[in-house]
């Protein structure tokens, strides 16, 4: 797991460290939100955390726009929306080639 050491109030450096990272990744899949911490995870479940990141924060919002994930703002910065305060975004959703063919 790869963790976050920079501000999180500074979302031009989340964003460069986040871009600077992912290629060490495999194919991201899910991005998890808590109340400490948010997550951004592969099909390995290795992953880059990012402590203290978490509802209220506008960078978060900056991370989602990364990412490509489809929210809004009032159901995002809200987690009393799910009973554990955790909220998972699918990623992808894309299969590899030929997977579905049979030899």
């Amino acid at each position: 797991m790869i963790v976050y050491p920079g501000s999180i109030e500074d979302a031009r450096e989340l964003t460069l460290f986040f871009r600077r990272q992912a290629p060490n990744l495999r194919a991201l899949r899910r991005l998890v939100v808590s109340r400490e911490k948010t997550v951004v995870m592969d099909v390995n479940h290795d992953g880059i955390e990012f402590p203290g990141l978490t509802y209220g924060n506008p960078v978060l919002e900056a991370l989602l726009h990364e990412l490509h994930v489809i929210f809004t703002p009032q159901s995002l910065h809200n987690p009393n929306v799910t009973s554990d305060g955790v909220k998972e975004y699918r990623l992808s959703a894309r299969h590899p080639w030929g997977e579905d063919r049979v030899m």
